[in-house]
């Protein structure tokens, strides 16, 4: 598992993450993204957060 933090003030970002591996001699790498479409990150600035509550499987508004 994987915990990645996006974050950026005023840009809004489109994005995929690039693992590389290496396993018993191999290598390569594995594009990580939402399902063929880039993962998208925007300035919060004067706008709610939320967060990704992995074990409900939902977005949540962020509180503190």
């Amino acid at each position: 598992m994987l915990l990645v933090t996006a974050r950026t003030a005023h840009c809004d970002c489109r994005w995929y993450l690039e693992l590389d591996w290496s396993s018993q001699g191999r290598t390569g790498t594995v594009r990580i993204d939402d399902d063929g479409r880039p993962f998208r990150t925007s300035g919060l600035t004067g706008l709610p957060r939320y967060e990704y509550d992995t074990s409900a499987r939902e977005w949540r508004p962020r509180t503190g």
